[in-house]
């Protein structure tokens, strides 16, 4: 038969198809039941010992100004202008501070989660990964809070005392600020006091002595004009005093952790706004020092920015202090011509003014003092908090994790992934032959049948057992197995012609033991004879005699002749019990040298005889890699049919079957593949439907 007489499929289809892929996948149903069981449990097992968590939502607004404007009041803190406290907040601070675990160790505790140190930050820690804290929009002070605990009560809880809890910190930084600037003023209104009294006695003693009661009106144009420079001077003295009383405290190392009077008379808004932030950052170094030592990493940093931000305030003000002293010069100049021009007053009128001129400058620091004082006590009244609850914390009832309605879908899909990744995996990454395609795309070899994997056990409660001895053509049987074997006794008696005598020899090999070839043998050889066609069929395999056993065949054959034991072969024949058609020639006794039995010349007349008395002469053979058997028995073949088993004989091995067939090595060779799975790729392709109608 022309080895390009039979169909072949389409050399460039190399690659698996969706519609291949549906195959494979209807064929292992299985796979996806056991997959979707499997998935599914473990869903319903993760759904069942899952706690569910419940979300809680929150708004809060932020009533500070949060673009560092310290002028303005929009913020709705009348009390702002008048105060010395005017705290400008930045919010992207207040969500860092309103989720740290200063706040979150205060909620665990007012919570009563934990007991000792330990376990209240464990649980501050467990409160910060479940909160998130969000702005609302770049145009907006409002933050909303969102909080997932496995209770909702406890959620809403949570809410509530991170916003009290963040008020009542803030509310406390603000009195400490306040407190140490009441301690200042205090201490120098003190000295101030003490001064004015010593400078009042003075000018009472002074006028006592001298018997002064008024000034020369002649003098009054010069004294008014030298009043308003020396209440200038007075303004920058009190200015200067204050900067140099502040360098001093940035200056005093055993004052490097006291805060700084904040709006202290300096008229330097740099100098202002450089010491809001250096008391916000000394606050929260000193707030970071209750639950950590100085030698943490962070409290070290913090250190660096506050000596770093103290050189920049003691820069601020030596710059300001140097201003004054310009202005203070030019103002005492012009104070001094002024007193120069009024020589007609006497010495006692001079000494007078100085010391009016410095209980003035007293008395105007004390009443400035005296009014600041007033301001710190009315800021210390108003504690409005900075932040105030607009949306109480509300959620669903039904809880937010886990997602049982996307868990299942999930569940779903990867039971139907798996067994689609597995599938396909399995059939691009396995180089065996599979099915005919990979035979017909690869090679030009004559394939003249496929037959289906056949399983050999039924299969019971408890383990398999054996179903057959490995003969399954029978008469009327119409499985797909038994239409496969008609297919190739069609093609089989196409190749050998109606002439008894010629190219009717057909030696069955395989490459491995296990490739089926004395299944493919003796039931191609029950399948012509139940077309009652005459058919020889003989065990070469010497070794281990499987077809014999299989026929249920003992006593002396094919061993016995070769050997000499017996002289005629045709009386160790026996005839099928049941195909009177199909004749058998055992293995007979066992030979230690088969090799060379076969190489010798009874064996070539033997076939010489049986070729002109059968139609059909079918030899099993030995595997042609391992044993020289089959090479011999070759040389008195006219075809040879090659017997590959899918799964098993690897795909780059076909240019080397191909090779063996264009070289001469096995004359005229068809190829059989054997194994074919229901669920291979191309299985709708070579299906038996028909064989009722056909078959014999």
């Amino acid at each position: 038969m022309d080895n390009q007489s039979l169909p072949r499929r389409n050399q460039t289809d190399n690659f698996m198809t969706i519609t291949d892929l549906w195959r494979l996948c209807l064929t292992n149903w299985r796979w996806f039941v056991t997959s979707l069981l499997l998935c599914v449990g473990a869903a319903s097992y993760y759904l069942v010992v899952t706690p569910n968590m419940y979300t809680r939502e929150a708004s809060v607004l932020v009533r500070e100004d949060t673009k560092g404007n310290n002028s303005t009041t929009k913020n709705g803190d009348e009390f702002n202008d008048l105060g010395l406290v005017k705290q400008t907040t930045n919010l992207n601070n207040v969500v860092r501070h309103m989720t740290s675990l200063d706040v979150l160790m205060e909620v665990a505790i007012r919570m009563e989660k934990g007991y000792n140190q330990k376990e209240i930050l464990a649980q501050a820690q467990r409160y910060q990964k479940r909160l998130k804290a969000e702005i609302d929009n770049d145009k907006s002070t409002i933050i909303n809070l969102t909080f997932v605990d496995y209770s909702p009560e406890d959620a809403e809880k949570v809410l509530y005392s991170i916003v009290q809890v963040y008020n009542e910190k803030w509310l406390n930084d603000k009195q400490s600020i306040t407190e140490s600037t009441s301690k200042f003023i205090d201490a120098r209104l003190a000295v101030l006091e003490r001064d004015l009294n010593g400078v009042d006695d003075s000018i009472s003693i002074f006028k006592s002595v001298n018997k002064i009661t008024d000034l020369s009106s002649v003098s009054d144009m010069y004294l008014q004009q030298q009043s308003q420079a020396d209440a200038e001077i007075l303004r920058i003295s009190n200015e200067k005093s204050m900067a140099q009383y502040i360098r001093g405290m940035l200056e005093d190392k055993s004052a490097q952790h006291q805060l700084l009077p904040a709006n202290s008379g300096i008229n330097n808004s740099v100098a202002e706004a450089q010491i809001s932030s250096y008391n916000e950052m000394l606050m929260q170094l000193n707030s970071h020092l209750i639950y950590t030592s100085d030698q943490n990493p962070l409290i070290v940093n913090q250190e660096k920015e506050l000596g770093i931000l103290r050189k920049n305030i003691m820069s601020t003000i030596d710059n300001q202090i140097q201003t004054l002293n310009i202005q203070l010069g030019a103002l005492r100049g012009y104070s001094g011509a002024a007193s120069s021009k009024i020589a007609s007053n006497p010495a006692q009128e001079k000494h007078l003014t100085a010391v009016e001129r410095e209980q003035k400058v007293k008395e105007s620091l004390y009443l400035y003092l005296l009014q600041k004082r007033e301001e710190n006590e009315i800021n210390m009244t108003y504690n409005a908090s900075i932040t105030q609850m607009i949306d109480i914390p509300h959620g669903n009832d039904s809880p937010s994790s886990p997602g049982k309605r996307n868990i299942v879908l999930a569940a779903l899909m990867i039971s139907l992934m798996i067994p689609v990744i597995i599938i396909f995996l399995h059939e691009t990454l396995d180089d065996t032959v599979q099915e005919r395609g990979d035979i017909e795309r690869a090679t030009t070899l004559s394939l003249i049948g496929d037959v289906p994997l056949y399983d050999y056990h039924d299969r019971k409660w408890f383990g398999k057992q054996p179903k057959h001895n490995g003969i399954v053509v029978e008469r009327g049987r119409q499985d797909i197995t038994n239409e496969a074997f008609r297919v190739i006794r069609t093609n089989l008696e196409f190749m050998t012609g109606k002439s008894v005598g010629e190219n009717n020899v057909y030696m069955v090999t395989s490459s491995y033991v296990g490739s089926g070839k004395t299944f493919v043998s003796t039931n191609l050889a029950l399948s012509l004879a139940i077309r009652e066609r005459k058919v020889l069929f003989i065990d070469g395999d010497l070794r281990l005699a499987v077809a014999s056993s299989q026929f249920e065949i003992k006593g002396k054959g094919l061993s016995d002749f070769l050997s000499g034991q017996e002289t005629d072969w045709t009386s160790l024949v026996q005839t099928h019990q049941k195909y009177s058609s199909l004749d058998i020639l055992p293995v007979g006794t066992r030979p230690p040298n088969p090799t060379e039995l076969l190489s010798g010349s009874l064996f070539s007349e033997l076939m010489e005889q049986a070729r002109k008395q059968y139609e059909f002469v079918i030899i099993d053979c030995p595997p042609s890699e391992t044993l020289a058997d089959a090479d011999i028995i070759e040389r008195y073949a006219d075809r040879t049919l090659f017997v590959v088993r899918a799964g098993l004989f690897e795909r780059k091995r076909l240019g080397d079957l191909e090779y063996a067939s264009q070289t001469g090595k096995y004359k005229h060779m068809s190829v059989i593949l054997n194994g074919t799975k229901k669920s291979g790729r191309y299985a709708n392709d070579y299906k038996y439907r028909y064989g009722h109608y056909y078959g014999k």
